[in-house]
């Protein structure tokens, strides 16, 4: 069974009467404040000690403390009377690395220090002198493979894909398709001069010379350093040619 315990009737406090046995109407105990009485005026200021029962700093020791993200004194600046963050200088940048030149003749860009355009093999720079071969020979140098061939003074190569007809060319360009199997010739006359002929049927895509389309059957002189495009793919650059005259028509 559950026991249960009988509250003393003077622990209870009843309408007009307090537990300690006095009523409402009895004068307030000794300390205690009169009913309705205001409160003590605090005349203290700011910067005083505080008062009985208030908090120190001892007691809030981080009330105080800067933010642990806070900008450094050195990074804060003041404009027209506003504190303001300071944004760090950015390191200085380095001057880019040239990329090279231009080419003067097909326009290609030439990494610094290369004498020759990879694109068109022709010479780069302002006055560089042509290249001389030794004995005279006049160098065929062509864009794709890296390959050459070379045309002794007083000699005629031919320009094609037969292996009959143009059994030095035909290990170069056997496997360009549009080059014609018997496509043009070059020849490098013994006073040094050298010049390029369309076959007199004429190639499939054509011969140019320095963007110049050549008519079939008709010999034009070349210069040291002039582009000669079989078709649109194949092409070579002239060199060792002793002298530099403009192109004319035999």
């Amino acid at each position: 069974m559950t026991e249960v315990s009988d509250w003393d009737d003077d622990e209870w406090e009843t309408p007009g009467r307090h537990r300690d046995g006095r009523t409402h109407g009895d004068a307030p105990a000794a300390g205690e404040p009169a009913p309705g009485a205001p409160s003590a005026p605090d005349d203290r200021v700011p910067g005083d000690p505080p008062g009985p029962g208030e908090p120190t700093a001892a007691d809030a020791p981080y009330a105080d403390a800067p933010y642990a993200d806070a900008p450094h004194a050195d990074e804060w600046e003041t404009v027209g009377g506003a504190t303001t963050v300071r944004a760090p200088t950015p390191p200085p940048r380095s001057s880019p690395k040239p990329v090279g030149q231009r080419c003067p003749a097909c326009r290609a860009v030439v990494p610094p220090g290369t004498e020759v355009c990879p694109a068109c093999l022709s010479p780069v720079g302002a006055g560089r002198r042509p290249r001389r071969l030794p004995g005279g020979v006049l160098r065929l140098e062509f864009r794709t493979g890296g390959g050459h061939l070379d045309v002794p003074r007083g000699t005629e190569l031919r320009l094609g894909r037969s292996g009959s007809w143009a059994p030095e060319a035909a290990g170069l360009l056997a496997g360009e398709e549009t080059v014609s199997a018997q496509h043009a010739t070059v020849e490098h006359t013994e006073d040094g001069t050298a010049w390029v002929t369309e076959v007199p049927r004429g190639a499939t895509n054509g011969t140019r010379v320095n963007d110049r389309v050549l008519v079939p059957n008709q010999a034009v002189r070349l210069s040291d350093g002039d582009r000669v495009e079989l078709g649109p793919h194949v092409g070579f650059v002239v060199r060792g040619i002793e002298d530099g005259p403009d192109a004319a028509t035999g």
